[in-house]
């Protein structure tokens, strides 16, 4: 029986060469021949590249196989003929914390006027003074590529990105910013960029006698009768505080609550819990935290105002509020000029010792003493910014006493009788059950007025 002639066209085999985006890749797509046509050339296929720009790289043996594979599978085939230098992408550097990453980056706790809430950090952010807190692995910054065409042009890689770290409030960076130490003991947290850690000593139970924290203090028990206690910093007491003595240079917050103490601060005083027979004094604000703080008896001076839901009781208990008075002004003004003295000397001591090596130069200076100078340096402009900082607290404290006072007596809930309000110079005796109101001086006025809270 005769064959039939076969239908199917000759068709010889093509071919489309093109750069990839970058021009670091030559790229062949073929197109395979048809019935007895014939199949692309390798030489036709570097003729073709060499047109195009292609002055390096090219493979005829990838050329030859792309053009076998189009054949034998009769179909398209497409790859990568010529291999210029393509950009090496750079990795972005990357922060390993020393303690769980995740308590690090989340949010400090906070109180109502904002500050930091001792009690409900987490112990997880706790390191002692020295620990490591951080390492980086920086960025591999990559390599740039070459095209194919002559001149070859570079082609820019994608560099990875620093951590972008840096060392806060007591926290140290080594000189590459790779390595960051804690230089106290306290709580460690993420403010934007910057490693910060919050100078604390936690104590689990109960404090008694006298005693004195160069940092914050975090009470988890009691502060116990008889005690007497000076923090050089903030302070927060879970548990109640009976019949002691305590001085605080920051915020103060009594979770628990006081009874016939004597507490001073120069920060706000936060009350969590009820407060009786006590004489508080702050700088800034006395404020109840929630509904059930009553504040009974003794003397509460805040000088910038205060905030309460219940002050007195249906007894007609004594209790007196003042605002609008620094009390504890003039104290601090004779602290800070007895700091500024101290500063003043040690500044001048450190110039005294760093005078000898004047003359030498760093380059003939030996490790020791480079370092011993270095050392001295570091110190004496600590102390010239510690110095700047309480010259700034001196103005701020003698413009605030001096200024006019729009401190106010708020109370959400009920003033009773028996209750004496004092602003400035001038004071209101409560002489009825009042709710929901506030106590002010107007500007011109030479009286406390009290208006309900709805007509402010």
């Amino acid at each position: 029986m005769a064959l039939k002639p076969s239908l199917r066209a000759s068709v010889d085999g093509s071919f489309w060469v093109f750069f990839n985006e970058d021009k670091t890749q030559a790229i062949l797509l073929v197109a395979p021949p048809q019935g007895d046509g014939n199949p692309v050339r390798v030489a036709e296929v570097v003729h073709a590249l060499e047109e195009m720009g292609v002055a390096y790289g090219i493979d005829e043996q990838a050329i030859r196989d792309t053009i076998e594979r189009a054949t034998n599978l009769a179909s398209k085939v497409q790859a990568v003929v010529a291999q210029g230098v393509p950009p090496v992408h750079g990795t972005d550097a990357k922060v390993n914390y020393r303690l769980p990453e995740e308590v690090v980056l989340r949010p400090l706790p906070l109180l109502l006027d904002g500050s930091v809430d001792y009690l409900q950090l987490d112990p997880a952010r706790y390191v002692q003074a020295g620990q490591l807190i951080a390492t980086v692995v920086p960025a591999q910054h990559g390599r740039p590529g070459r095209t194919l065409t002559f001149p070859p042009q570079n082609v820019p890689q994608r560099p990875g990105r620093d951590a972008n770290l840096r060392a806060g409030e007591n926290v140290l960076a080594s000189d590459d910013n790779l390595q960051f130490t804690a230089q106290k003991s306290g709580y460690v947290h993420l403010s934007g960029d910057k490693l910060i850690l919050l100078p604390a000593q936690p104590i689990t139970g109960d404090l008694q006698g006298v005693q004195e924290f160069n940092e914050s203090l975090v009470l988890k028990g009691n502060l116990l009768p008889g005690a007497q206690v000076r923090v050089h910093g903030d302070v927060a007491i879970s548990g109640r505080c009976e019949e002691a003595s305590l001085n605080a240079r920051g915020t103060c917050y009594l979770r628990g609550g006081a009874q016939r103490s004597n507490i001073a601060a120069d920060g706000n005083i936060l009350l969590g819990a009820s407060v009786t027979d006590c004489t508080l004094s702050t700088r800034h604000q006395v404020i109840a935290l929630n509904a059930n703080v009553q504040i009974a008896g003794g003397r509460i001076v805040a000088f910038e105002g205060i905030e309460a839901y219940t002050i007195g009781t249906p007894a007609w208990t004594p209790t007196e509020v003042v605002v609008g008075v620094d009390t504890l002004g003039d104290e601090r003004l004779f602290e800070i000029a007895e700091e500024i003295r101290q500063c003043e000397d040690n500044i001048q001591k450190i110039n005294a010792a760093l005078r000898p090596y004047v003359s030498v130069t760093v380059e003939v200076a030996s490790s020791e003493k480079k370092e011993a100078i270095q050392r001295l340096m570091t110190h004496r402009r600590r102390l010239e910014a510690k110095l700047k900082e309480l010259q700034h607290e001196k103005r701020a404290i003698t413009i605030q006493v001096n200024a006019p006072t729009r401190a106010e007596v708020v109370v959400r809930g009920t003033i009773y009788p028996g209750v004496k309000v004092t602003i400035g110079k001038y004071s209101y005796l409560v002489e009825s059950d009042l709710r929901a109101v506030r106590f002010f001086v107007a500007r011109g006025e030479a009286r406390v007025q009290m208006r309900p809270l709805d007509k402010l």
